[in-house]
């Protein structure tokens, strides 16, 4: 196989990487980020259920020179790692898919510890594989199609290879890309699943796999969306197209079945829909249309899925509550204002320490309201006073205050108070609320600073979710490290 000699280098920001207190025995160092490997899929959340990979994709390192030693059979995709088996299972549709075209394509490799480096190799799985096999060497072909010497030097922060993919491979394979470290004796294995389209449609038909039914309207605000199913009855997110209907006359029932056909054309190449011809063409058609997959593509079947419009939020507000409250004969009453333009049921929920102390529920009409909630055996402290609805239409929203309780002389003149209002002053949780959903970029408010705390990026985002009562290392603004975790904004 002819080499393709053109090297393109390309730097980008990249910040070293810190190991995450998930990975055991792998360090950071890289992986291929363009057509993304299986592995960085994961990352992007475009492949579940994938174990620790998510938070290490750049650590898939095993013994080098494969296909003489390497990985051991049925486990390359996971170099070998037990900490990423998960990587091993192989079917026709387990796994996200990058489209691409047979001949010259580029291989970005993204280093977070780069290394003196002896090549890179790119290996690919052969016409008569298997793809409900485990990834065996018998698999691939034992030549690679495309290397490049590393010249015993380190790479800068990324590198990109152009390779020229073979012309008789058609439909999905795998890629297999080694880079084998100069400085040791390991090499880093990313497995990269494709769908390949060299031209070729003598051995491939259209099989229908689902319906675009016409005969109802949908509002403005809706949408309408696929859901792409394998043959394991596994769902495909990746392969989902989403029609928005933005104008009524979007939404009528002859309009959108020929958007969605249109729209599933335009960023699929292996599913498509309309109607299919005597020519083996598919054209969308106003009305029904039929969708299309490729017999090759492990898709079994597709299914639309219909979102309703949001319901619009009656006009919410709070009035009335102070930051300061004194305690008289042991108790403490909260009197405040709500003003809401739909009948609705209002809860006020008053919490100290992550625990509830005291819970009440008003039914109101539309308009003001004066409402009070009594805290008898009141005690000193920090508190949070949510105030909720539940309005007739089902929606639902809420106001978080922060104010003190404080006995005789503690505390000074109340002073009128204003909500945490969302986006601009609210944040997505009250710390430790919802713990194992923050993510990169969710907000927290610490109630025992008032303070509002952003989850970094990936890799360090991992540390957000990491909080017990007795281990708080993490916490925002408190933990001994919480700065490796959050953002103070």
């Amino acid at each position: 196989m002819k080499k393709l000699n053109k090297l393109f280098l390309a730097m980008a920001p990249l910040a070293t990487l810190v190991s995450l207190p998930f990975a055991q025995t792998a360090v950071a160092h890289g992986y291929i980020s363009k057509p993304e490997s299986r592995g960085y899929l994961c990352r992007l959340t475009q492949n579940t259920n994938c174990g620790n990979v998510v938070y290490e994709p750049q650590s898939l390192e095993g013994p080098d020179r494969f296909p003489e030693s390497g990985p051991a059979d049925g486990h390359i995709a996971s170099a070998g790692h037990g900490a990423f088996s998960q990587l091993n299972a192989q079917t026709i549709s387990r796994w996200t898919k990058r489209p691409i075209k047979a001949g010259p394509n580029e291989f970005t490799w993204t280093f977070t510890a780069n290394h003196s480096t002896r090549d890179w190799r790119y290996f690919i799985t052969k016409t008569t594989w298997d793809p409900n096999s485990p990834l065996t060497r018998d698999q691939f072909e034992a030549v690679p199609f495309c290397e490049y010497s590393g010249h015993y030097k380190q790479p800068p922060r990324q590198v990109t290879h152009l390779c020229n993919v073979p012309a008789d491979r058609n439909g999905y394979h795998i890629v297999l890309g080694v880079w084998d470290v100069g400085d040791t004796g390991m090499s880093f294995y990313n497995v990269v699943d494709l769908m390949i389209d060299n031209g070729d449609t003598s051995n491939v038909y259209w099989q229908d796999v689902g319906d675009i039914l016409s005969g109802r309207n949908l509002t403005v605000g809706s949408s309408v969306k696929t859901r792409v199913f394998g043959s394991d009855s596994k769902d495909l997110p990746s392969l989902q197209t989403v029609l928005e209907i933005d104008t009524e006359e979007a939404g009528l029932s002859g309009n959108w079945p020929l958007a969605l056909a249109q729209k599933i054309n335009e960023s699929q190449s292996w599913l498509q829909a309309g109607q299919l011809d005597e020519n083996n063409q598919i054209q969308p058609m106003a009305g029904r249309n039929e969708i299309f997959a490729q017999s090759n593509s492990g898709i079994s079947s597709v299914e639309l899925e219909f979102v309703q419009a949001p319901l619009p939020k009656p006009d919410f507000n709070v009035s009335g509550l102070s930051h300061n409250y004194e305690v008289n004969d042991n108790a403490v009453s909260f009197d405040f204002s709500v003003d809401i333009s739909e009948k609705a049921t209002i809860t006020a929920t008053l919490n100290k320490n992550y625990s509830s102390v005291l819970t009440k529920i008003f039914n109101v009409e539309s308009g003001q309201s004066e409402l009070s909630l009594d805290y008898p055996e009141a005690q000193a402290g920090h508190y949070n006073l949510v105030i909720s609805y539940n309005a007739e239409n089902g929606t639902t929203d809420q106001k978080t205050y922060h104010l003190n309780i404080v006995v005789a002389d503690d505390g000074g003149d109340p002073d009128p108070i204003d909500p945490i209002e969302p986006p601009k002053t609210n944040a997505d949780f009250v710390f430790p609320d919802s713990l194992s959903s923050y993510k990169a970029g969710t907000t927290v408010l610490q109630p025992k600073n008032g303070k509002i705390y952003q989850c970094k990026p990936w890799p360090y985002n991992g540390y957000c979710v990491q909080w017990s009562k007795g281990s708080n290392q993490y916490e925002p603004g408190v933990g001994l490290y919480w700065n490796m975790a959050w953002i103070e904004q």
